[in-house]
């Protein structure tokens, strides 16, 4: 895994997002505490989370079109740098008045988002080659995991220290030295994409965007693997959504425990995320990924049905761990696929339309849990969360059985590629 840090320039990309994410985690525990502090209400903190959510799903697809056209490399570091200024607009709030100015702050941030994460993706590709990808893309899960142990803590600790306001100015400090490192980096010709050089009215290139859209789309649907991807991981963010809105019923009425029980299980998940960083490179090379992906999914759903209805505190974060380590290989290897088997001019897009993708399902099950919560009971909604994540696994099981990493992907033809001489 490690080896991938060796070439120079995903190594710069990697140490300026550890730095980031870290700064990410920060002001996620603060500003929750901060807006509560100020108005008193939960409402008014849970709209900040939907706010955030939002430009996933409305944006996310077509904003991967303008991130195949555009430099990658130079959209990373405005992005960076728009975020680090759009920050410092929260010090400007010191009254419940003002509560308005963070939503502009938290959406603003939220829509660049969607043009930095996609080019990410898309361009670690071009930095290391297809040798070090599941390296590299288990590099990037290991500083996912690792600033989700230490953000939180070290989070809690400056915001009471240094309050708000130290949070936000660390926090744009970390997208500013972000950008530092990926501006040192070299990226490579065939990164850059090609810039459009007749000047067209409004309408025609409304036209052209929506037209790239639909072809970035039309890779997605000709692709056995690729769709298999995006079903496979939509049902199980549907799942996870359902998850997330009943951990805290899940620790209280399952497992007896309060704040600190959580505390364990996020540590415990983030624990088990390590370890799987750290494998999923070696068991990628003897385990196809239609088995990595199943036994993963069958995994996490039976662990959720097991701790549901034989809520033990020991076992249970033994079992959160082992989920943490098989769904972090999971991860790895969805990602992977979609890099190999996706044309470089065309991964801006279809990783846009990914993320958006898992936004609405994630979404869609936040919506079912929080429904439904008053309705059925927390082991009932649990039990469909673990069904969810079973039927990930089977969705898996017939769709990804043609999915192949490394060699296999050199040896054969992309579909996708071919997807595109259609396209085209």
């Amino acid at each position: 895994m490690f080896t991938a840090l060796r070439k120079r320039n995903f190594a710069l990309l990697w140490l300026g997002q550890i730095v980031s994410l870290s700064g990410d985690w920060l002001l996620l525990l603060a500003l929750p505490f901060y807006i509560y502090q100020l108005t008193g209400s939960v409402l008014q903190t849970g709209i900040m989370y939907m706010i955030e959510m939002l430009p996933r799903i409305l944006l996310g697809s077509l904003a991967g079109v303008f991130v195949d056209r555009w430099d990658r490399r130079w959209t990373m570091i405005i992005a960076d740098l728009s975020r680090a200024v759009v920050l410092l607009l929260i010090l400007l709030v010191h009254t419940q008045n003002l509560i308005w100015v963070i939503y502009v702050a938290v959406a603003c941030q939220a829509i660049i988002s969607q043009f930095f994460t996609p080019a990410s993706m898309a361009l670690i590709p071009t930095l290391v080659g297809e040798k070090d990808l599941i390296g590299a893309n288990s590099l990037s899960s290991f500083s996912e995991a690792l600033t989700r142990l230490i953000g939180p803590p070290l989070g809690g600790i400056l915001y009471a220290w240094l309050s708000t306001t130290g949070v936000v100015v660390a926090d744009s400090a970390t997208y500013l030295f972000s950008a530092l490192m990926i501006a040192l980096i070299a990226v490579p010709a065939r990164a850059t994409a090609p810039q459009p050089d007749a000047v067209v009215s409004v309408g025609e290139a409304t036209k052209n965007v929506l037209r790239e859209w639909r072809s970035g789309l039309g890779i997605v649907k000709r692709d056995d693997v690729i769709l298999g991807v995006f079903l496979t991981m939509s049902v199980l963010m549907i799942g996870q959504g359902v998850l997330n809105v009943m951990l805290v019923p899940l620790t209280e009425k399952v497992l007896h425990g309060g704040s600190v029980t959580l505390g364990w299980i996020i540590t415990a998940q983030g624990v088990g995320s390590l370890l799987g960083a750290l494998l999923v490179g070696q068991v990628s090379k003897v385990v196809r990924p239609v088995v990595l992906a199943v036994l993963a999914l069958v995994a996490t759903g039976s662990a959720i049905l097991i701790i549901t209805h034989y809520p033990h505190l020991l076992i249970s974060l033994l079992l959160i761990g082992i989920v943490g380590v098989f769904i972090v290989g999971l991860m790895v290897t969805t990602q992977t696929l979609l890099q190999i088997r996706v044309e470089d001019s065309y991964r801006g897009r279809v990783f846009g339309a990914f993320e958006a993708l898992l936004s609405i399902a994630m979404f869609a099950g936040l919506i079912l849990a929080t429904g439904a919560g008053d309705r059925l009971s927390t082991v009932t909604l649990l039990d469909i969360s673990g069904i969810l994540t079973l039927l990930a696994g089977v969705v898996a099981l017939l769709t990804l059985r043609n999915a192949r990493l490394k060699d296999d992907a050199q040896e054969e033809p992309s579909p996708s590629k071919s997807a595109l001489e259609v396209v085209s």
